[in-house]
């Protein structure tokens, strides 16, 4: 069990990266404590790590003053978070294959879920009756599939997809932009009901501004990341969701774009936006769980015949 020091210790290397990724992950390999790491771990002792992170590891460790982090450090154990570190078993194993990714810890609230087979249903707040239809049809169809459906919370698709996968009795994860008092609001009762059908995550604990939207990127880069497939419903030339497919498909990641009736002009440019960018275009939900079978086959195949991680494969391989 970890000591509140190096808890502490934790929150300080998510919330300000004052160890680097790199550190941390010498001290996993290693099977030592982040307390061990500061206070008996001689600069030789670092192998193959940089200069530079080593250079900032080493001024940072002789001025971190944990006392800073103790407000967030009370308010987790009050409100039952749980502290996913690196470290832990149920960190996602995904989050650790992104080279750009700077996560080594995740708040955490609501029933342990193994971030498998996660399917990520996004699109826009705005949308239409028949898009919020499909989410949730969608998150319910998949859900009695066995997947665990993965949204924002936000408003419109995302609310709908985690609706579905509730009504079907099934698991799915909010992956929200910070856990502390989150956004929006007025999804208070549902949020509640994702902690008992799933569970809320966050690589952040608050907000620092009202609205701070680099960290709804971040989540974006989360949302995707732990996902197999990623299906955008309905979206506009602009907004997160356009953020979330070109993050998706930089990662890797097979992209589903459901087509919407034509009358509906901005989501159509949306859909054709998310095709021109690799997205495999279906027409229905019959259509989108198909092609998500296929991915899954394909990708059930590849972990068969490699041993050691796979390549990224592109989206047309999927096609």
């Amino acid at each position: 069990m970890r000591t509140q020091t190096e808890e502490l210790l934790w929150i300080a290397s998510q919330e300000d990266h004052l160890i680097p990724t790199s550190l941390i992950q010498f001290a996993t390999s290693k099977r030592i404590g982040l307390r061990e790491l500061l206070e008996d771990c001689k600069p030789n002792d670092f192998q193959g790590i940089s200069f530079d992170d080593l250079s900032k590891f080493l001024k940072n460790r002789e001025s971190i003053n944990v006392r800073k982090y103790q407000i967030i450090w009370d308010t987790v154990q009050k409100e039952r978070i749980n502290l996913i570190t690196y470290d832990d078993l149920m960190f996602p194993s995904q989050l650790k294959e992104l080279q750009s990714n700077h996560t080594v810890m995740l708040y955490q609230k609501g029933e342990p879920v193994e971030y498998k087979n996660c399917i990520a249903v996004v699109g826009t707040r705005d949308c239409s009756t028949r898009a919020a239809e499909i989410a949730r049809e969608l998150g319910m169809r998949l859900a009695k599939q066995n997947y665990v459906i993965v949204a924002g919370l936000a408003r419109g698709i995302d609310a709908s997809a985690h609706r579905g996968a509730i009504a079907a009795g099934g698991k799915t994860i909010a992956v929200l932009p910070w856990i502390h008092n989150p956004y929006p609001k007025e999804h208070a009762k549902l949020l509640e009901e994702i902690t008992q059908n799933g569970c809320v995550i966050s690589e952040n604990f608050s907000a620092h501004k009202k609205l701070d939207k680099f960290k709804f990127i971040e989540r974006n880069a989360i949302i995707s990341a732990i996902s197999d497939v990623l299906v955008a419903v309905e979206s506009s030339t602009s907004g997160g969701t356009v953020w979330q497919v070109e993050i998706a498909v930089e990662q890797g990641r097979p992209v589903i774009a459901i087509e919407p009736e034509r009358e509906n002009k901005d989501a159509y440019k949306g859909f054709e936006k998310f095709v021109d960018s690799g997205a495999i275009p279906v027409r229905s939900v019959k259509d989108a769980l198909a092609t998500i079978k296929k991915i899954k086959d394909i990708q059930g195949k590849s972990e068969e015949t490699i041993p050691e991680k796979p390549n990224a494969k592109k989206l047309s391989d999927y096609a």
